[in-house]
This record gives structure tokens, C-alpha cells and sequence, in this order.
């Protein structure tokens, strides 16, 4: 279950970065990167549907983050798409959710909603200081213009535009997916410290792994 979050907001966030792009088919890349967003974002509110949650909720997952995260991470395998409603006949999670008497479907609906909410804001605020970034870079860029050859400062340029326009495609995607309600907006202002610092530990155990995997394929 949560590889599956984890696979939609590894996307959100790399998309959200501002970045240069130089591959020659990077528009292709780009529209099959948004275009699979997008899909994701779909699924996202389908899955949540009308749930709604509780501070009752939020402090639930909190205290069982750890376990929660754990659930099936030796044997995942990476698919393509994501199906968030597989997690709802995943045994390994129902054997975990009975074993802690929650009711699976409605927390994993509450978990999915809670964890989108809050990449949704970290989208959408890096969206906001993403111009400020690029012309930051492109200060830089015009000042290397002449070391860097109009060919490279060309291809940089077009790479930081493009990225650009990626970026606000990204904020637009960020707005479909699930917005909090007053209440539910006030209970992750209280606990969004903790919240956050669960997730990007989980996000650092992943990369840390990825780059011990990565090094080793290298040799």
C-alpha cells in the first residue's frame, strides 16, 4: 500500500523540482510524465472519494507510521500503474489493519487523502517560488554566456524554459487532487511537523537505498 503512494509522490515532487531538460525527446518525456500525473491524480480521488478525516485519524497514523510503512516492503515490485484500490485485497495490509482493529477500507481511504493533501501544498508552494528560482538561474546563466558558447547557453536555456512550463503543468495537476475542508485544513496545520518529518524520513530511507542499488549495478 504504501509503495503506491510512494510511487505518486515520487513523481509529484521530482516534477515539482525546477529542472533542465536536454534529452532530444524531452517533450515526449514531458507529456508522458504529466499524462501519467495525471492519471495518478485521477485514481487519487477516486480512491478517497467523500472520506473525510479527524484529528482522531491523523494521530492514529502518526502512531502507527512506522508499521504502516513497512507493510510488504521486502516483497514489493515495482508495476508501471497504480491501482489503489489492489491495497483494499492486499492480505498483508488487511492482516495488519485486523490485527489493530481498523477498519482497513475507511483508513486506507483516510491514510491516501491525509498523505495527498500535504504533497499537494508542498506542489503548489514549490510552484510559487519556481519563477523566483528560474530567474535567479537565468541571471546566472546570462553571466556565463560567454564561457559557456552560444550553443550550450542556447540548449541551457531552452532546457530551463521548458522546465518552466513543466512547472506550472505541475501546479495545475496539484490543484485536482484532494483539497482539506476548513477543519480538516486546521487539524494538518497542528500536526503537519510531524507528519512531514515521517514522510521525508521514509523518502530518505528510499533514496539511500536506490543509490546503494544504483552502485552496485554500476560495477
Amino acid at each position: 500500500m504504501m509503495e503506491n503512494v510512494r510511487k505518486l509522490l515520487a513523481v509529484a515532487l521530482i516534477a515539482a523540482a525546477p529542472i533542465a531538460v536536454f534529452a532530444q525527446d524531452a517533450e515526449q518525456a514531458t507529456n508522458e510524465a504529466l499524462d501519467k500525473l495525471d492519471k495518478m491524480s485521477v485514481g487519487v480521488n477516486s480512491f478517497v472519494g467523500d472520506v473525510r478525516f479527524n484529528e482522531s485519524d491523523v494521530k492514529n497514523l502518526i502512531d502507527l507510521w512506522e508499521e504502516y510503512s513497512e507493510i510488504g516492503e521486502d516483497e514489493y515490485e515495482y508495476e508501471e500503474d497504480i491501482d489503489f484500490e489492489s491495497i483494499l485485497n492486499d492480505d498483508r495490509y488487511l492482516q495488519w489493519a485486523e490485527s489493530h482493529s481498523l477498519d482497513a477500507d475507511d483508513w486506507a481511504r483516510k491514510t491516501v487523502r491525509i498523505t495527498m493533501m500535504l504533497y499537494r501544498e508542498q506542489m503548489l508552494e514549490a510552484a510559487k517560488v519556481m519563477p523566483e528560482q528560474m530567474a535567479q538561474q537565468m541571471a546566472m546563466i546570462e553571466e556565463q554566456r560567454e564561457q559557456l558558447g552560444e550553443e550550450m547557453y542556447r540548449q541551457i536555456k531552452q532546457g530551463m524554459e521548458e522546465s518552466a512550463q513543466y512547472g506550472e503543468a505541475i501546479a495545475e495537476n496539484a490543484l485536482s487532487l484532494p483539497q482539506p475542508t476548513a477543519a480538516e485544513q486546521a487539524i494538518l496545520d497542528k500536526y503537519r511537523t510531524e507528519l512531514m518529518m515521517l514522510m521525508e524520513s521514509d523518502d530518505e530511507d528510499e533514496y539511500y537505498e536506490d543509490d546503494e542499488y544504483y552502485e552496485e549495478d554500476e560495477y
